[in-house]
């Protein structure tokens, strides 16, 4: 008769690597993994038999066996007791197992391919130049202590920074108001004639000051003698407010007089006698002057061509030609246009 082993943890025969505990009868469902457990001296028999050798029914009815995977966290937990019992000193392998996992998770993140990023480096202190507190990068002249922002730049040391000053560089202007040329108190840019200080003022744009301007809104016209309203450059009659037009009876009149010029040598004077004379023509004076003055005659040789007239009719000495060509009653030429006429015929 063999003798029985004695209770403990031996290695497992049903073909596992881990320890299964005998309890001096029978053995147990409890179970360790590895061999961290000293083992017993004997051997127990093997697993489904019983110490005489004799067939057990445990891998049909052994509720443990049916259940490996419950059986298994059983066991985990009895192990961890167990050891926490037999040594606290031990070390704790689940401890141990993630000290280990962080660890290769470590050296894999250093050997792996992603690089840690560098440290940024530190900005450089600013630079000031003059030493007036302010940053080059800030400082308008970065080499002048007196001088940060372009406010501070007064070329004339009046008071007003060039970048306002309309002349940076005299004292006495600061802004467009301060410059008057001609001293007319209209500044310049106000001022149409900024070098006279008679005229400031030019509304139509026509070079001609308003004052002398009959027309100061119309760059058109600005003369009108008669000041009938009508430019002279559009007035008939630039000197005579009465009429500013050329009539019918006007131009009429203007056509006799150069058909009596064609015929015969007349006197300005006597023309118009001619014209509105009620045994002549019958026009008013003022048609008839007006006729006779757009004929732009030369007198002079319509007197000679008179005194030729007188002498195919009639003989007279020199004085006698004169007076009948100069006379009121005669061709009312002047006393020059007479003698001159008399002078060319060789009287």
């Amino acid at each position: 008769m063999n003798a029985t082993p004695p209770p403990g943890w031996y290695p497992d025969n049903n073909g596992g690597s881990g320890q299964r505990y005998w309890d001096g009868q029978k053995w147990t469902d409890h179970t360790a993994p590895g061999s961290s457990i000293e083992p017993r001296p004997g051997h127990p028999p093997h697993l489904g038999a019983t110490p005489h050798g004799g067939a057990t029914g445990t891998s049909h009815g052994n509720w443990f066996l049916r259940h490996k995977a419950i059986s298994g966290v059983l066991a985990f937990l009895l192990f961890v007791f167990i050891v926490g019992v037999l040594g606290s000193d031990a070390e704790d392998p689940v401890a141990a197992a993630s000290d280990t996992s962080t660890e290769a998770v470590e050296d894999s993140g250093a050997e792996g391919s992603s690089v840690a990023e560098p440290e940024p480096e530190p900005e450089p202190e600013p630079v000031d130049t003059d030493g007036d507190g302010v940053a080059d990068a800030d400082d308008f002249r970065p080499n002048d202590a007196k001088i940060q922002t372009r406010d501070d730049v007064d070329t004339d040391k009046d008071g007003v920074s060039d970048g306002d000053d309309f002349r940076p560089k005299d004292p006495k202007t600061q802004t467009r108001d301060d410059v008057d040329t001609d001293k007319d108190g209209v500044p310049d840019y106000k001022d149409d004639f900024p070098s006279n200080a008679t005229y400031s003022k030019d509304a139509d744009g026509d070079s001609v000051p308003d004052q002398l301007d009959d027309f100061p809104q119309d760059p058109k016209y600005s003369q009108d003698t008669d000041g009938d309203g009508v430019a002279d450059s559009e007035d008939a009659f630039p000197s005579d407010p009465s009429r500013s037009k050329i009539t019918l009876a006007m131009e009429n009149a203007l056509a006799s007089a150069q058909d009596y010029l064609d015929y015969s040598g007349f006197s300005r004077q006597g023309l118009i006698d001619q014209l509105s004379s009620k045994y002549g023509s019958g026009y008013e004076v003022e048609d008839a002057t007006w006729a006779v003055d757009q004929l732009n005659a030369d007198w002079k040789q319509q007197a000679v061509r008179s005194a030729k007239d007188y002498l195919d009719s009639s003989s007279f000495s020199r004085q006698g030609l004169i007076d009948q060509l100069s006379s009121p009653y005669g061709s009312q030429f002047t006393l020059e246009e007479a003698t001159y006429a008399v002078n060319m015929i060789g009287l």
